[in-house]
């Protein structure tokens, strides 16, 4: 097998792909030019245990015996990562030297089995080692451009850490080797050598959380996205069969990530948790979002709130070309009347340029432990200029509506969320007589297609006429040749495209949504 096969991706999983990921890392420090042939490394070892999570390394015997040089190139590779700690890197060392294939009881003796050939669940070693093998492989992979990772640990805001010393209480610094690499990368920008070709990244539920394998995962969105929203190529995140964190990380400023593309599916997530992921982009592209295909743990569903959402895409409505929103199963009955029940909780959240005007020169949050997250950040973004073509008018009678994202070319959206947003939002939208579905979708739109329609259905929204979604697709259809010339493709109203929905009850078994599995990539990838 030629090199550039075998080394194209690297998996992190069980003990396995501890002992090959080992080897070929001693083989890239030997012959650098193998880690050109890197492509994808994938980490799927959380720091989670059967009694809870693990946050510290302690020392452990080695286990391997290294040459003095291979041992020299190992320590080399660790200085290069980025911590100025001795104690840290020392640490690293250790969890390197540790044998994935051997068991330690920790008291000094090697506690190997015949018949124990691998890490128990209540082994602390391996979340370190993984984390510790993923960071040293990122490192020597110039060319890397795919990083598919689990929750790699949480830890408490920078001012609660300084309060608790305040008060003389000394908060556990955890070990999450592969966690903090990335936060060092993050600050680095271009100034390092390693992660300049990062392209995709993909958030992995983590696969050894209990109870969840059928249900939306809480899963720390904010943290993951801290970790990347800064690497200097950086394209796309996504992620899969999620729900809101039960302890979340501090959110991410707005406007302060590279990633052009956002892509959510078989999720449940609150809208103001949805509507920060958008408005931490930079500049968005692509969004997709999609509810369906898994469970609620506790029965409880997220309401979808169209506006609340509606006004952190509209601040990319100068870059968006391709946006998918599946969530109609998750909408309560809309109100074209009054929308004010749609915002329940959104007072803290305000996306980009969208600011109320006597409150248009505060800062997005007051929350002093944002604030304090992100302090030099937030004076650097702040100093910035803002792109005039992104910044919507404040004016009360400005109408925000579809027909203002010039760039948008493929769109699938819910019948009544397409009907909303085309009427849009402002005191001077047009009343529902008035008003032609046709005219207000986006100018240059290519690609049309529609969840959740059957003829002859009747709205699911307050204060219309019965018949108002078949004539609104009747006239499209009749009238897109000539006011929509490049609209080539439409989709969903001869043939019913079923809303995503959230599974319900024991008989639902065969409707949950199946990951792709790779299970026989390693044996590919190493024999």
């Amino acid at each position: 097998m030629s090199a550039r096969r075998k080394y194209r991706r690297i998996r992190l999983r069980d003990t396995a792909d501890f002992a090959k990921a080992f080897d070929m890392l001693l083989s890239i420090l030997r012959a650098p030019r193998l880690g050109l042939f890197v492509r994808n490394i994938k980490l799927e070892q959380s720091p989670e245990l059967r009694y809870g999570f693990v946050k510290t390394y302690k020392l452990y015997p080695a286990q391997r015996a290294l040459e003095l040089d291979d041992l020299h190139r190992l320590e080399e590779a660790i200085k290069r990562l980025g911590f100025e700690s001795v104690e840290t890197r020392e640490k690293i060392l250790n969890m390197l030297l540790q044998d994935p294939t051997t068991k330690n009881n920790g008291d000094g003796n090697d506690g190997s089995d015949d018949d124990d050939d691998y890490y128990d669940d209540e082994d602390l070693r391996p979340p370190f080692l993984a984390q510790a093998l993923a960071a040293l492989l990122v490192s020597v992979s110039p060319m890397l451009e795919s990083l598919s990772f689990c929750p790699v640990g949480h830890e408490e805001p920078k001012l609660l850490r300084l309060e608790a010393e305040a008060h003389g209480e000394t908060l556990t610094v955890a070990d999450y080797v592969f966690k903090h690499f990335l936060e060092l990368a993050n600050t680095r920008g271009k100034n390092m050598p390693f992660l300049q070709n990062l392209r995709a990244v993909r958030f992995l539920a983590d696969p050894k959380a209990h109870g969840y394998h059928n249900d939306y995962q809480p899963y720390d969105l904010f943290g993951s996205l801290n970790l990347v929203r800064r690497l200097p190529a950086v394209e796309s995140v996504c992620v899969d069969a999620i729900s809101d964190a039960d302890t979340p990380s501090i959110e991410p400023p707005s406007c302060s990530g590279n990633y052009t593309c956002i892509m959510i599916q078989h999720s449940s997530l609150s809208c103001p948790y949805l509507g920060c992921t958008i408005d931490s982009a930079k500049r968005l592209e692509k969004f997709t979002y999609g509810i369906g295909g898994r469970s609620s743990v506790n029965g409880m569903l997220r309401s979808f709130h169209p506006k609340c959402i509606f006004q952190a895409l509209f601040a990319h409505r100068a870059s968006l070309h391709q946006l998918d929103l599946d969530v109609e199963g998750e909408t309560r009955l809309l109100d074209l009347i009054s929308i004010r029940h749609l915002m329940y909780s959104l007072e803290d959240f305000t996306p980009a340029g969208e600011e109320e005007e006597e409150h248009e020169q505060e800062p997005p949050t007051d929350d002093p432990v944002y604030l304090h997250e992100w302090a030099d950040e937030l004076a650097n973004l702040l100093g910035e200029e803002e792109e005039d073509e992104q910044t919507p008018s404040n004016s009360s009678a400005e109408v925000r509506s579809f027909r203002s994202f010039l760039q948008l070319k493929d769109l699938s959206i819910g019948i009544h969320i397409l009907y909303l947003y085309a009427r849009g939002y402002g005191d001077a939208r047009p009343d529902n007589e008035s008003f032609s579905l046709v005219d207000h979708l986006p100018p240059n739109l290519e690609s049309l297609r529609i969840y959740g329609y059957e003829k002859g259905m009747k709205p699911r929204l307050r204060g219309v006429d019965p018949n108002l979604l078949e004539d609104q697709l009747a006239k499209l259809m009749a009238e897109k040749d000539e006011k929509l010339p490049q609209l080539a493709i439409i989709e969903g109203i001869e043939e019913l495209i079923p809303n995503g929905v959230t599974v319900e009850g024991a008989g639902g078994k065969d409707k949950h949504w199946k990951e792709e599995m790779d299970d026989e990539w390693t044996e590919y990838e190493y024999t």
